[in-house]
């Protein structure tokens, strides 16, 4: 390496690390400032963002945590909007979500979670807000009323017969053994088995007990957790929906072949009796 690289390489260095000692001390500083100043100061970043500007995308994830540090409550429903802004950059976006789950309570909670899983660009970090809502959900379980764990079970559930991704399958899978009595024995469950032998360790570690597990129990002997959770969406093989207008032209097919059996056993009746 001769001089010139040398100095380059100096000079690089020496960049860097006033940045990382700027956006330190920019960090730290969020803390001691007021909310209004901090939205403001978020407001700066956004409009940069929609210019096709990412830089400072992590001080912006930064002053979103400090918003829902200082603002508790208050800001749920900025922090919600930025969580579901597609235009947002997703380092933001999470940021926003987990300051969200940390302030809102856990019904609130799982309807954003709802919200974020129907979003399919959001698959690279849905599972990581997930687990501070699960954390919440169990901090929280005894104090939670019986229509809020349906809605919690019917989201994961949900996940669990539906998602593509094995990690959110799983993060649902284990706090569903523990919370919904009957779920190990479930149809629902039983989806799962979609994930084993696809040749990856993890999953196949995590999944084929769960394949081996519903091979010895028949079909008839599954619970079906739509009892419980009306809720819930179709089970993959379920026979499918007969539309309404094929329903009507079939009961009338019925009622014509009941009238006309009717008829036919009058008329023979009369010409007996003739």
């Amino acid at each position: 390496m001769n001089a010139r690289q040398i100095s380059c390489y100096l000079i690089v260095c020496t960049v860097i690390l006033y940045s990382v000692s700027v956006a330190a001390s920019d960090y730290a500083d969020y803390s001691r400032r007021p909310l209004p100043e901090l939205l403001e100061s978020y407001s700066r970043f956004k409009v940069n963002f929609q210019a096709g500007s990412n830089h400072n995308v992590g001080a912006a994830a930064a002053l979103m945590v400090a918003v829902g540090k200082k603002g508790g409550r208050e800001v749920l429903p900025f922090l919600e909007k930025e969580s579901l802004d597609k235009g947002t950059h997703e380092l933001i976006r999470s940021a926003a979500a987990e300051a969200y789950v940390k302030n809102a309570d856990v019904e609130e909670s799982v309807n954003l979670m709802r919200k974020l899983f129907a979003d399919p660009s959001l698959r690279s970090w849905y599972d990581y807000v997930n687990k501070f809502f699960l954390q919440k959900v169990k901090a929280e379980e005894e104090s939670l009323t019986e229509e809020v764990k349906g809605d919690i079970c019917t989201h994961l559930l949900t996940i669990v017969q539906s998602t593509d991704s094995a990690g959110d399958a799983l993060d649902a899978e284990f706090f569903l053994r523990d919370f919904v009595p009957g779920y190990t024995n479930s149809k629902q469950r039983a989806t799962l088995v979609r994930y084993a032998n696809t040749g990856n360790e993890y999953m196949t570690n995590n999944f084929n007990p769960i394949k081996a597990h519903f091979d010895a129990i028949p079909p008839k002997q599954r619970i079906d957790l739509r009892e419980r959770f009306p809720d819930l969406p179709p089970l993959p093989d379920d026979a499918p929906a007969r539309s309404s207008a094929k329903v009507a032209i079939a009961v009338a097919v019925g009622i014509v072949a009941v009238v006309a059996a009717w008829l036919a056993l009058r008329r023979r009746k009369a010409h007996e009796t003739a």
